[in-house]
């Protein structure tokens, strides 16, 4: 008897590619991916007209909807939308005299909030009558080198306290019987850990030279284009070597402060009331006995 010849199986990983090598081109019928020339040339006719009609019915629907939105005016105004004391920049919520690197930063955020303030779109606004930075509305505060964290040519450390509401649409303030004129106020706190001085040496007052009462015609704030930014209200606040403590005081002297300010409204005799609804803004100032020193 002869010896047994075994049949060699093919190798399946060898025979899947050459398959799959067939699929993307077949030599014999002239097909790629399973399709000829014509078979292509029909489903991409198909599919062209198919897309285009999709993008066309997309590009009604989208035109539809943008002629009845105002660009102007918001689609959604918010219920809960509150009045808020608030400042821009982060950095300006923090005045640190005791530490030139930070006090730095607090300077670069005043510089940052005042290019926001002398863009193009705001300029043309205020030559319409809208708020405009200049030493005219903020006085001294108006310039991030006029900050000092300590003496200096016999000139006493001083920052400012930069505070304003926040745009809301179609939004006044309301008054009540007398109280008509928007305004602000600040006032020392100890802050939430209760830890503030409470009479730090210092001296704060408003520095700003706007009438309370173009604060009060700004609003109701309607649009950028129209209305422009809000205005800016400036506390300065300044080293006041009168209040500092006797040396044998002076170690268990609270070396941080905190300033707490609120909207307010006001009648003809000055008398304020809070402004309703409205949320105040929380600054923390911090400093040492180096202030007094050049």
């Amino acid at each position: 008897m002869g010896e047994e010849v075994k049949e060699k199986k093919p190798n399946k990983y060898v025979e899947g590619f050459k398959g799959f090598c067939t699929f993307l081109y077949n030599p014999d019928d002239h097909t790629v991916f399973g399709r000829g020339g014509a078979s292509w040339g029909k489903i991409l006719i198909f599919y062209f007209f198919f897309y285009s009609c999709l993008a066309g019915f997309f590009a009604v629907c989208l035109t539809v909807m943008l002629t009845t939105i105002d660009p102007k005016v918001p689609t959604v105004v918010g219920r809960t939308n509150k009045p808020m004391v608030a400042t821009y920049d982060s950095r300006l919520y923090t005045i640190n005299f005791k530490d030139p690197n930070k006090f730095g930063d607090y300077q670069k955020g005043i510089d940052a909030l005042k290019a926001i303030y002398d863009s193009e779109d705001q300029t043309k606004v205020a030559e319409a009558g809208g708020f405009e930075w200049n030493e005219d509305n903020l006085g001294e505060c108006s310039r991030s080198q006029n900050m000092k964290n300590k003496l200096r040519d016999k000139e006493p450390a001083q920052a400012c306290l930069y505070v304003g509401l926040n745009r809301i649409y179609n939004w006044s303030p309301p008054k009540s019987e007398s109280f008509d004129v928007l305004s602000f106020e600040c006032n020392w706190d100890a802050g939430k850990t209760g830890s503030g001085n409470l009479d730090p040496p210092f001296t704060m007052a408003l520095e700003h030279k706007v009438l309370d009462y173009s604060l009060t015609g700004f609003y109701p704030w309607t649009s950028m284009e129209d209305s422009g930014l809000q205005p800016i209200v400036a506390f300065k606040i300044r080293a006041d070597a009168t209040k500092m403590p006797a040396v044998e005081d002076q170690d268990d002297y609270k070396m941080d402060t905190f300033v707490v300010c609120n909207a307010v409204m006001k009648n003809a005799n000055g008398t304020s009331i809070p402004l309703e609804g409205s949320r105040p803004a929380e600054f923390e100032i911090k400093y040492d006995f180096t202030i007094f020193s050049e």
